[in-house]
């Protein structure tokens, strides 16, 4: 009898094992297709950037950090770096708060509702960048805007008076806002409905309201999302191109050819052939981006299970 008992389980073990075993090869299965992507589109031209930033692309010789020192001494750069950290700052502080405060109010109607609002907030993220950029060209204008009498309320009656007012950092911040919140409204609407649910009746139970319920409960519970919203918005942020290139529709008086980094990294390419300073810059925003995520994640302890 115990020899039986004994052989069952050492044959329910090797079953464990041999599925496990299954179950493993399946994750790396389903995980290669993104790997070999991220390893052609991600890994190869960050370390192959990174290469190139030590030479001279022109002559094709060994420069060391000669292109890092040009990029630094740049007039143009610093305030390039202080127009992107002035738009990534309102940026990301009303993505924040307007993508969580939205997706809890939309958390907390019918659900049908609630689908409805989300896939109309999306709408405007499957629009690419450029289009919202000639978009809202218009709707800076107060000539044509539909919010024109709110632009005249506050004296501005050109396109010029409003983009001054509101600046440029900020123009942009509406502009990317507007393109990327719809998209995080959705991902939100999955965390906060993957909330369990006894915890939420509970809640209710002891007599919290509905605000109550999204700020104590439901808000402390997808801190991890609104984490990683943050991060992937300031690295996004830190690319900005787009929206000041195109800038010069309005205007040749609002053409912005220098305004942000990325920018800079294509002027130092093609505008003046210096593939090797381009690859510095560009190096160093991945740099910027990986060590800032990585204080992030770790200041927050991201990844530890509670």
């Amino acid at each position: 009898m115990a020899v039986d008992m004994r052989a069952a389980a050492s044959d329910r073990a090797r079953k464990e094992k041999q599925k496990a075993r299954r179950d493993m090869r399946m994750s790396y299965l389903l995980l290669a297709p993104y790997l070999l992507l991220l390893l052609m589109f991600g890994l190869f031209p960050i370390a192959y950037a990174f290469g190139l930033s030590f030479f001279d692309t022109i002559e094709m010789v060994f420069w060391g950090v000669t292109n890092y020192q040009f990029v630094f001494d740049d007039f143009r750069v610093p305030a390039s770096v202080v127009n992107v950290l002035a738009f990534v700052a309102i940026w990301v502080t009303i993505t924040m708060i307007g993508v969580a405060a939205l997706s809890l109010m939309l958390d907390s109607i019918n659900r049908k509702t609630a689908n409805t609002l989300r896939t109309i907030y999306f709408l405007p993220g499957a629009v690419t960048s450029s289009a919202i950029v000639v978009l809202w060209l218009f709707v800076l204008d107060p000539s044509v805007s539909p919010f024109q009498p709110v632009l005249h309320s506050l004296g501005w009656g050109t396109r010029a008076d409003v983009i001054s007012g509101i600046g440029l950092a900020g123009v942009f911040a509406v502009m990317a806002y507007f393109s990327a919140s719809g998209g995080w409204i959705v991902v939100f609407g999955g965390a906060l409905s993957s909330l369990p649910t006894e915890v939420m009746e509970a809640a209710r139970i002891d007599g919290a309201n509905r605000f109550q319920l999204a700020t104590r409960i439901k808000l402390p519970m997808i801190w991890r999302s609104l984490v990683l919203m943050g991060i992937l918005s300031f690295a996004g942020g830190l690319q900005l191109f787009v929206e000041p290139q195109l800038m010069g529709l309005a205007g040749p008086q609002f053409a912005q050819n220098d305004w942000s980094l990325n920018q800079m990294a294509f002027q130092y390419a093609f505008r003046m052939g210096d593939f090797g300073a381009s690859a510095a810059l560009s190096t160093l925003l991945v740099g910027s981006s990986i060590v800032i995520a990585l204080v992030i994640v770790f200041a927050t302890k991201f990844y530890k299970i509670d």
